[in-house]
């Protein structure tokens, strides 16, 4: 190996470290021990450590990445499911990129799964919950075109995994006509927390003031 491919191995995975999955154009390289995972229509491709499948918390801190711990990781588990359930459209095939599907539908699966809430409290929940899983790429959530799929951290979970994703994909209900719901809005200037973590696997606007914080 070059030391210019060393140091930008090197760099790579410092910046995997600290930020995550890394967004770059699609004709880049993939450092070693990355993965290089291509965006759908070939615009960008997304590198990402490579881990083995039975890494447990104690051999992530070693490599350096982030453990499963979570801010609100009971709402966090639970938006991530929905967006599996909206966005995995043939469990059977791939979990990645999956297809994008609408906030406002989302949003409907997310409430179908907490079961009854306040109705500004559920969005304020979603909308957080949303961030930390965009903020950390297990989501991309494109608040302008009103649409959430799957982040490039989702085509690393493993078999046995997904073999547990898919029976949670199949107890979840989507609501009839959820695709037509108003997107979640929020403003994207309130800052809102964020940690790179997994949880386990098991519109109108929105006021940011009333964000809850951690």
């Amino acid at each position: 190996m070059s030391t210019d491919n060393g140091d930008g191995t090197a760099l790579a995975w410092a910046r995997a470290r600290s930020a995550g999955p890394l967004r770059v154009p699609a004709g880049s390289a993939a450092p070693d021990g990355m993965i290089k995972l291509a965006e759908p229509g070939g615009a960008a491709a997304w590198l990402v450590p490579q881990v083995p499948e039975t890494a447990d918390a104690r051999v992530l801190a070693e490599m350096g990445l982030p453990g499963p711990l979570l801010e609100q990781p009971n709402d966090t588990a639970r938006m991530l499911a929905a967006v599996l359930r909206c966005c995995w459209a043939d469990p059977l095939g791939p979990v990645w990129p999956g297809v994008p599907a609408g906030s406002g539908a989302v949003l409907a699966v997310f409430g179908e799964v907490t079961g009854p809430r306040d109705e500004a409290a559920h969005r304020r929940s979603a909308v957080a919950a949303l961030r930390r899983l965009d903020q950390a790429a297990w989501v991309c959530w494109d608040e302008a075109a009103g649409t959430v799929r799957l982040g490039p951290r989702a085509a690393l979970w493993g078999r046995s995994d997904l073999t547990t994703l898919r029976q949670l994909r199949r107890s979840i209900q989507v609501l009839e006509r959820a695709d037509r719901l108003p997107p979640l809005a929020a403003d994207a200037a309130t800052p809102g927390p964020a940690d790179p973590g997994l949880p386990e696997p098991a519109g109108s606007g929105l006021d940011p003031a009333a964000e809850p914080r951690p």
